[in-house]
């Protein structure tokens, strides 16, 4: 089948986090290209994606399915996956990336799929997965139609970890500090909790000279 390429401009952009774009440090165009195979097959070309600016989602896919419907049919009857591979180069790095996702799901969306690029937070893409825009069990039942994707592009902003609230910390040690000095703080600790560093030793005392001294036999 001869590619022609379907252009689908302004995918729907959704953002995965509470990260603002405008905190990215970096917003370099980039290309990402597109190959994907059924089963065991050889991988062939499939189209790319043009990445005008992630803090914006300025994005648009040019693309083609390259196999008929029956094809999608078959790896689905055979519960084959489907994979994608998608060939980055951006801020002057070049990665490759493998996603899949099972053919049967594809086919029964009729080739809509949803692909999401994963943006750490210096604004450097670390990842690209493809998934069908439902998770369900696969059900057979799916009457022909024509091989062309519908693709929804999702951009996922990785998010700040959780911060240590180091001041309030030093905040209650401080007037921990402060408490015991006055002696305002209880020590609800048992005696033995208390005390335990005074009392080891003597017992260590007792048991040494329990057995140096062993009690004579009575005559």
């Amino acid at each position: 089948m001869a590619l022609q390429p379907v252009l689908q401009c302004f995918i729907v952009v959704c953002l995965f986090s509470i990260v603002s774009k405008g905190e990215l440090e970096s917003d370099a165009s980039s290309v990402i290209q597109l190959s994907h195979s059924l089963g065991s097959r050889p991988f062939e070309p499939r189209g790319q994606i043009n990445v005008r600016s992630l803090k914006l989602g300025s994005v648009n896919i040019q693309q083609d399915s390259s196999y008929d419907w029956k094809d999608y049919k078959e790896a689905a009857e055979a519960n084959e996956f489907y994979h994608l591979e998608a060939f980055v180069k951006y801020n002057g790095i070049e990665r490759t990336f493998l996603t899949s996702t099972k053919a049967c799901l594809l086919y029964e969306s009729q080739l809509a799929d949803i692909i999401t690029i994963h943006v750490d937070l210096l604004g450097n893409i670390y990842g690209v997965s493809v998934a069908a825009p439902h998770s369900q069990q696969c059900t057979g039942t799916v009457s022909e139609f024509e091989p062309n994707f519908n693709t929804t592009v999702l951009i996922s902003y990785m998010e700040h970890g959780p911060v240590p609230d180091v001041a309030m910390y030093v905040q209650k040690v401080e007037q921990e500090k402060v408490a015991k000095e006055r002696g305002e703080t209880k020590d609800n600790r048992s005696f033995i909790a208390k005390y335990w560093m005074y009392i080891v030793p003597l017992v260590l005392v007792f048991m040494m000279s329990g057995a140096s001294n062993p009690d004579q036999p009575a005559r």
